[in-house]
């Protein structure tokens, strides 16, 4: 295309020009002045987004990580909560920590078997958002919030879990297992990267003695060859092979599923609860594992305390009680349930029946049936008992036992 220069153009073109040198000269200086908003800092963050690690600024930061931490760089919270009291492993989303007129919103988790002052907790969670007069936000390998693209990302990251366009966004979502995930959120106009939400509820790895045994509870279980009507005794054909809930991480194992590394934890503490990736045919199952021995042992050598199929997520096949399977008819799903008791909870897509172990209702096996097809569209077990195979209960276990990490407001795994 030809443009063609008007009277009295060149000049404007020639002052154009002096001021737009001048211009330079003005911003090379405010580069050089570190404390410049969003001036991007050297930074050394690993390449892996299931690490956790981010900076603002010249902080490089990763999750979970103490509270107190935060503290030493001049982040605070409100006076009031120093003496909120937070239960075992479970957390508090959307709290807010300021500094020097910053704000950012974060999320407190106690990740340890004990109740304990929120003080005394760890940063788990963090929401991330640009703003031009703000710090500048970087990622591991490379990725700048306000610079960087959804096409740079996924490069850098692998294709996402999940992604979806709402209104003027782009969403993509990674998931590293039970409560370990990341969400980046771009402008579906340019596609540029202006908000992320990190979250790693897990409890931070130290050194630990782990023993090399096999615990006794795995060399005792023994693998079902076929279904059981009694529901108590959660028996469940998962992927065609059969299992009796809690069972071992390595007899899914030695039935062809692997362990994710960056989704699982790489060892569980004594008597308490953990979290395993597995991972077959293109399918991942997010579990919560127990460790029922006296010794900190390695997440092969744990127990799967929950199991789910479905249509749509989990999308592996599972039986329970007499052959209830996922696709059979509401009709004959209660045919075979007989005169089992259960709980129906209507949902606004179906209904849920729950079949619950006692009063307590913690373990239990749901069946969902979908509204408008009338078939059962997904199986859950879940089953956490305090010890295996009929043992006695010991009294101290059983008052410093806990739940898989869940929200305070409600106790249930989701």
């Amino acid at each position: 295309m030809r443009i063609e220069k008007k009277r009295g153009e060149g000049g404007l073109i020639r002052r154009g020009i002096v001021l737009c040198l001048m211009l330079l000269v003005v911003l090379s200086g405010c580069q050089k002045d570190d404390n410049t908003p969003n001036r991007k800092p050297e930074v050394s963050l690993s390449e892996n987004l299931w690490d956790f690690e981010f900076s603002m600024g010249e902080d490089v930061w990763k999750l979970p990580l103490e509270l107190s931490k935060w503290e030493e760089k001049g982040w605070s919270f409100e006076e009031k909560q120093e003496d909120t009291m937070l239960e075992a492993e479970t957390y508090i989303e959307g709290e807010i920590l300021k500094n020097k007129g910053q704000e950012i919103q974060v999320d407190f988790v106690n990740p340890e078997g004990e109740k304990k002052p929120l003080k005394e907790c760890y940063v788990g969670g963090i929401f991330l958002n640009y703003k031009s007069e703000g710090p500048c936000y970087q990622l591991p390998a490379g990725i700048i919030l306000g610079e960087s693209t959804i096409v740079e990302a996924t490069d850098k990251f692998g294709t996402p879990t999940d992604e979806y366009e709402e209104k003027e966004d782009i969403y993509i979502t990674y998931e590293y297992g039970k409560y370990k995930e990341a969400e980046l959120v771009f402008h579906a106009e340019d596609e540029v990267l202006y908000q992320v939400r990190l979250k790693n509820y897990r409890e931070p790895e130290t050194e630990e003695e782990i023993s090399d045994e096999i615990p006794q509870a795995v060399k005792e279980y023994r693998t079902p060859e076929e279904y059981h009507g009694d529901f108590m005794e959660y028996v469940v054909q998962y992927d065609n092979c059969f299992y009796q809930i809690p069972a071992p991480v390595s007899a899914f194992v030695e039935n062809g599923w692997k362990i994710s590394e960056e989704g699982s934890d790489k060892y569980v503490k004594a008597g308490r609860h953990g979290y395993v990736t597995l991972e077959k045919n293109g399918q991942s199952l997010y579990a919560v594992v127990k460790n029922y021995d006296e010794e900190t042992t390695d997440i092969q050598n744990t127990f799967v305390t929950n199991l789910s199929g479905d249509f749509d997520v989990t999308k592996v096949s599972i039986g329970v009680g007499e052959e209830i399977v996922l696709g059979i008819s509401a009709e004959e799903m209660k045919a075979r349930l007989g005169e089992t008791s259960y709980e129906a909870k209507e949902e606004e897509k179906g209904t849920d029946y729950f079949l619950y172990s006692d009063e307590s209702k913690k373990n239990f096996t749901r069946i969902f049936v979908d509204k408008e097809l009338q078939l059962v569209r997904e199986i859950e077990v879940s089953n956490s008992p305090e010890e295996l195979y009929g043992a006695e209960e010991n009294e101290d276990e059983k008052t410093n036992s806990s739940d898989a990490l869940l929200n305070e407001e409600k106790i249930t795994e989701e």
